[in-house]
């Protein structure tokens, strides 16, 4: 329930995020095709996917140039996905020069481990990381930490890159007229569902407090009928 109350508080305030987001960057002009695409590289690239949520990043971009036309469409997504690809390459060069020699040092049974996980599945891992915020700003370094060369990683960098910066970007694109109305009902959704938690928690609670309360009770009734010992 808990899990649950958490992720409705996230869903809610990445949609209001969103949208002040887009108030932000929609008064910076063509600004808005360096910003995006920066936000993206950092991401990527200085381990901050805990601080820059990709995602958010490419709705709010597809929903300031929704009124540009298709030709801005497609340089936004041009734009991103060579600032993701670019950001990859950096992390894997970080993770080459500064993280492999720290494990040989260090952890050498842990760099044995990476070697073997990514000469197995380092392709498809990074290729699916890139859906992940977590893994799309860790698993290049960490790639890097292995001996993976720049060359094997660009073509599942490049094809990753493309699907997950059009599909996003798209997204924004096709919802901005409806956006602020989406953005208010998810709202109003968002805090009925978290009235009806916190009064599920509440009576959780109350309920576990007198089963507590009742314990001790029975405990001590059990001990007066017990008949005395000799």
């Amino acid at each position: 329930m808990t899990a649950a109350l958490v992720s409705v508080c996230v869903l809610a305030a990445g949609v209001l995020l969103a949208g002040e987001l887009a108030d932000v960057l929609g008064t910076v002009g063509a600004w808005v095709y360096l910003a995006v695409p920066a936000l993206i590289f950092l991401e990527t690239t200085a381990f901050a996917g805990w601080l820059v949520h990709g995602e958010l990043a490419l709705l709010t971009g597809g929903v300031v140039i929704a009124d540009q036309g298709v030709a801005a469409l497609g340089l936004m997504i041009a734009l991103v996905a060579t600032a993701a690809v670019a950001g990859d390459l950096v992390s894997v060069t970080a993770g080459r020069v500064l993280g492999r020699p720290f494990l040989e040092r260090r952890l050498p049974r842990a760099a044995a481990a990476v070697d073997g996980f990514f000469a197995r599945h380092g392709g498809k891992a990074l290729f699916l990381g890139r859906f992940t915020g977590l893994f799309r700003s860790t698993l290049p370094f960490v790639a890097g930490t292995s001996g993976v060369t720049v060359r094997r990683i660009v073509p599942y960098s490049v094809a990753s890159a493309v699907i997950w910066s059009a599909t996003f970007v798209t997204l924004g694109y096709a919802a901005a007229e409806s956006f602020d109305e989406v953005g208010d009902t998810v709202s109003r959704v968002a805090l009925i569902v978290l009235l009806v938690l916190a009064v599920a928690l509440i009576a959780r609670g109350r309920r576990r407090a007198r089963r507590r309360g009742d314990a001790p009770a029975t405990a001590d009734s059990r001990g007066a009928s017990a008949p005395p010992g000799p």
